[in-house]
């Protein structure tokens, strides 16, 4: 079928059957619709100060709930405020809001 294109494979967490961080996992996840608008605002204001303080905040707690390329991508957006470039921030955050919304769509507790 022309121009369908097939939606990347969800995101789902590395640690999910862990009985331990179930919970923390669901609220991470139930959270990131906020947390991705706090992030496309400070960007859109050209507030690299406090994207970049978001970010931080983000890279470990993703590591930690088994979300490496969240944690990954929340990197790149702390990297990026360092850029002069507009730009790189704006990709950045793109980035980790498309992560988001396949973390979202492998997430039983949260919606699509």
């Amino acid at each position: 079928m022309a121009g369908y294109e097939r939606p990347e494979p969800s995101l789902r967490s590395s640690r999910e059957s862990d009985p331990e961080v179930e919970f923390k996992i669901d609220a991470f996840v139930i959270g990131l619709g906020e947390t991705v608008d706090a992030l496309q605002d400070a960007e859109a204001a050209g507030q690299l100060a406090v994207l970049r303080d978001l970010s931080e905040s983000l890279i470990q707690r993703a590591r930690e709930l088994g979300y490496e390329s969240l944690s990954d991508a929340a990197r790149e957006i702390t990297e990026a405020c360092a850029d002069p470039s507009p730009e790189a921030a704006r990709k950045a955050v793109e980035t980790f809001t498309e992560l988001s919304k396949r973390a979202r769509r492998g997430h039983r507790g949260a919606a699509p």
